[in-house]
């Protein structure tokens, strides 16, 4: 109640800042409708209106500027989808690394490192296009290997399952080679995706890779505003 007045009482004054902290984590699915209702009013209205929040959703709903502040120091500063994707990608990277690490050492290939081919931008694991994509990989062979399946799937942070091809049959002699992948376009929501690549022989698995680091996607958020 004292939370619900006291928002009442800041919108109603009219300032040309408001400043809300954490509101949208308290109260009923109605006292939030209103909440953003109204500071989406206040918005367009002109005034500025700064949210502290750790509801991702809901700042990518409200805002058009954010700013990551990590122990009282400023960690990025610019548009919604680029920086609540970077912390998104920032809270998954300690599971990405430890599969790293549990990761066995191949013997006769290993896949290196993957990267966004086109549209190449400086950031060479992060998407922020929704048109066509390239994506490679890059996988070392130390000895001669026969009718090789190829496997690849893409996973979002939760781990479900979004896109998954086989190749079989492949020959691969000693050296490095460039696994292609062309996507007419990859219409994902933003944050942090996973690549999931493997390579199997005749006797068995000789290699399984988690792409690290994971893809993040940041590019703008097609939900409709409150």
């Amino acid at each position: 109640m004292y939370v619900r007045l006291a928002f009442a009482v800041a919108a109603h004054l009219e300032p040309e800042i408001l400043l809300v902290d954490e509101v949208l984590a308290v109260g009923d699915i109605n006292f939030q409708k209103k909440c953003l209702g109204k500071m989406g009013n206040v918005a367009r209205a002109g005034r500025t209106v700064v949210v502290v929040s750790h509801q991702l959703n809901q700042i990518r709903r409200l805002c058009q500027r954010v700013v990551w502040v990590d122990a009282g120091s400023i960690r990025m500063n610019g548009d919604t989808h680029e920086v609540v994707s970077g912390y998104e990608s920032e809270m998954a990277r300690g599971s990405s690394e430890g599969r790293e690490q549990n990761r066995a050492a191949g013997t006769r290939a290993r896949l290196l490192r993957w990267e966004i081919a086109d549209p190449r931008g400086e950031q060479r694991h992060v998407l922020s296009t929704l048109g066509a994509v390239r994506v490679l990989f890059i996988v070392e062979v130390s000895a001669p290997m026969r009718r090789v399946t190829h496997d690849i799937a893409l996973y979002n942070s939760e781990r479900a399952l979004l896109w998954g091809s086989s190749s079989q049959d492949i020959d691969l002699n000693p050296g490095l080679y460039e696994l292609v992948y062309d996507f007419p376009s990859l219409p994902l929501r933003p944050g942090p995706y996973s690549w999931l690549l493997s390579l199997w022989g005749d006797d068995g698995q000789v290699d399984m890779w988690d792409g690290v680091p994971d893809m993040l996607v940041a590019t703008e958020s097609l939900s409709a505003p409150a």
